[in-house]
């Protein structure tokens, strides 16, 4: 009879012992998954235990990679940031926001950009079929969160998107969402990814512009932010500088070409004209800096650059005219 006891003692220990390993206790900011040998089983929802001998939370190296890119408050720079603990299995629900390398999209009057997008997620517990599926999580989240920026700026011309950028990111987020609504039917794996998306905004650089932030690349070389050279000598660096820099309106780009004509869009006549001024004053810049480059003496008329009647050497000379006149004799 002792051994009867002896082995109901034990068989009790081992069920106990099995009851707490099976235990799970959650709370609204965070979840297990569990799994058996068909594959993904549930999401767990406040405290109990795992009945099924087969089932077990998802942990470990049999865990998916769940992470995302977000930015480092700290240095600036992008880190991944797991929202699975892969020693106890807890899946963060929190509200995160993922933000991803800067990317290029193109408008509808093929102005290329370099947006900076943030959108604000959190898993959502009672799709966590898709999110455990997902074989990559932060490169689907980027790749969602890129194709809706490029849509919805492609829609638009740079002018509008200027004007409407607040119009854009409601109409991106709400392409976000609806992609989720649209994969969630029979388990469609690999179409929905099981978040939920709160907000999302965005910033845009012109390409040149972006590209000039970096690096600045001429006909020599190229000179990166940090001042090394490349191909061109410390001597030919500040003549390319020039170059890039005083740029005539001959060099201009299409698309810099539009963005002028979106400024004399709604500009005066006056206003109209005193642009087109200034960037005549310019051409005539480049092309006596030009002439002087080539270190030989070259004599130039006024009428030759263009600026015989021009207002200020009209009055420069009715100035000094008057002075000699009314000068002693």
């Amino acid at each position: 009879m002792i051994w009867l006891q002896w082995l109901g003692a034990a068989l009790l220990a081992l069920v106990v012992i099995y009851f707490i390993w099976k235990f799970y206790s959650t709370r609204a900011d965070f979840t297990f998954m569990t799994h058996n040998d068909q594959g993904f089983k549930r999401a767990l929802k406040g405290r109990g235990f795992i009945i099924d001998p087969e089932e077990f939370i998802v942990k470990g190296a049999t865990a998916p990679t769940l992470e995302f890119v977000a930015l480092d408050p700290a240095t600036g720079n992008r880190k991944m940031v797991p929202l699975l603990n892969q020693r106890s299995g807890a899946v963060n629900l929190r509200p995160q926001y993922c933000v991803p390398l800067p990317f290029t999209a193109i408008t509808a009057d093929n102005h290329t950009l370099v947006v900076e997008a943030r959108v604000q997620f959190s898993i959502n517990r009672s799709k966590m079929f898709f999110v455990y599926h997902v074989q990559d999580f932060g490169l689907a989240l980027e790749t969602r969160l890129q194709s809706a920026v490029r849509a919805e700026v492609g829609k638009r011309q740079d002018q509008e998107l200027r004007a409407n950028l607040h119009e854009v990111e409601e109409q991106a987020i709400k392409r976000l969402r609806q992609a989720e609504e649209d994969g969630d039917e029979a388990h469609e794996a690999g179409i929905a990814l099981g978040v939920n998306f709160h907000t999302m905004s965005f910033t845009y650089t012109a390409a040149d512009e972006f590209a000039a932030q970096g690096g600045v690349a001429t006909g020599l070389g190229a000179v990166s932010a940090s001042g090394e050279q490349g191909a061109h000598s410390a001597g030919q660096a500040p003549a390319a500088g020039r170059a890039l820099t005083r740029a005539g309106a001959l060099s201009l780009r299409p698309q810099q070409l539009d963005q002028f004509a979106d400024v004399f869009r709604h500009q005066t006549p006056e206003s109209t004209a005193a642009m087109l001024a200034v960037l005549e004053m310019q051409t005539r810049q480049n092309i006596a800096e030009a002439l002087a480059a080539s270190g030989q003496l070259i004599v130039v008329t006024p009428q030759e650059l263009g600026l015989a009647g021009a207002t200020v050497q009209g009055q420069i000379l009715a100035r000094v005219t008057g002075q000699g006149a009314g000068g002693p004799g």
